[in-house]
């Protein structure tokens, strides 16, 4: 393709791919607005994420799926990124193309498959039976003389309760008296019962049937399935994008090597990246339509690669053509002046 007619797809382009570059995180924000009107709650108490998230299922699974268009919009602007690219070198590989759709597509199904399975498992959970209240010296002899009928117990050391969970899949709680903990781990551990203690200060029964619930949720562990194969595919757009992008000269230096950090970076703090992420989308969304300083960089309207100088090099429009000698009146004159050096006399060879 000419160069001409690559300016004038780009060209006639870029206001579109600017739109769809802002778009994402003005959507992302939205949804941070509208789940934020829930006032789900905190805390590490699994049963009142789960009892507040049943109240407000619909907010949270409206706030993914505005979520979930921002991220499949966002693939028109690193296809147009990547075209520009691809025009302008031949290292750029067409096959990459797949991981502008792969990351994004992927991501944004995932929020949504998940706010649905959190949805089916707080309603699970509120419609369960309740917990039925066992005596402490019951459950001890069930320790001593049935133990095979125990398949898990939660000690809450801020509540002094005990949360059992049966063979049958039922739950029970126990109230203990205040200091017996290492006495009842003691118990468990010589009947090789399964047991773990919770010291977080508001936990408490049923957060252990509330974890069991979630872990067991068929949608919730697809949507965990999804997370992986999404998170790669981003880091491998953010990394490959913006690097065939900053060697053909269309985005500067410090947005190219940006991006790729903050692709990078998601494997480490992805809700903080992510966000980070689509605000340099944004930014880049700019420079498609020359909002930024300085303007689009000069790859853009020259149509073919324009690479940036390397530290301590000059760009290619600062060279000055022309002889490198210099002429000076005076030097020249001196030059002039100046007697020729003397030459060495050359020795007779002796005979």
């Amino acid at each position: 393709m000419g160069r001409e007619r690559i300016i004038e797809r780009e060209r006639r382009w870029a206001v579109p791919a600017a739109i769809f570059a802002l778009v994402p995180l003005v959507l992302y924000i939205i949804s941070i607005i509208v789940v934020g009107q829930a006032h789900l709650a905190g805390g590490s108490s699994e049963a009142a994420q789960l009892a507040s998230l049943h109240d407000h299922s619909g907010i949270v699974l409206i706030s993914s799926v505005i979520r979930g268009i921002g991220f499949l919009l966002l693939p028109i602007a690193f296809l147009y990124l990547f075209r520009a690219a691809q025009a302008r070198s031949q290292r750029v590989q067409a096959a990459m193309v797949g991981f502008v759709f792969i990351g994004p597509i992927l991501f944004g199904a995932q929020g949504i498959v998940q706010a649905i399975g959190a949805g089916d498992a707080a309603s699970q959970f509120v419609n369960r039976p309740p917990e039925q209240t066992v005596e402490y010296s019951k459950f001890q002899t069930e320790v001593k003389k049935d133990p095979d009928l125990i398949t898990k117990v939660t000690i809450y050391t801020d509540a002094n309760k005990l949360e059992v969970e049966q063979q049958d899949g039922s739950f029970n709680q126990v109230d203990f008296p205040n200091g017996d903990e290492a006495k009842i781990v003691d118990s468990l551990n010589a009947k090789g019962i399964d047991n773990e203690t919770d010291t977080d200060t508001g936990t408490g029964p049923p957060d252990a049937e509330a974890n069991k619930i979630t872990g067991d949720n068929s949608t919730l562990q697809a949507s965990q399935g999804l997370l992986l194969p999404a998170v790669l595919g981003l880091i491998v757009m953010m990394v490959y994008v913006p690097l065939q992008a900053l060697r053909c000269g269309l985005v500067t230096r410090f947005l190219g090597s940006l991006g790729m950090a903050l692709g990078a970076s998601m494997i480490l703090i992805l809700p903080i990246a992510v966000l980070a992420m689509l605000a340099w989308t944004g930014f880049l969304g700019l420079t498609f339509v020359g909002r930024v300083p300085g303007g689009r960089p000069p790859a853009w309207d020259a149509g073919k690669a324009t690479p940036w100088p390397r530290p301590g090099e000059m760009a290619e429009s600062d060279v000055i053509e022309g002889d490198a000698a210099e002429v000076d009146g005076d030097q020249s004159a001196d030059s002039e002046s100046k007697e020729p050096p003397p030459q060495k006399r050359k020795r007779k060879s002796r005979e």
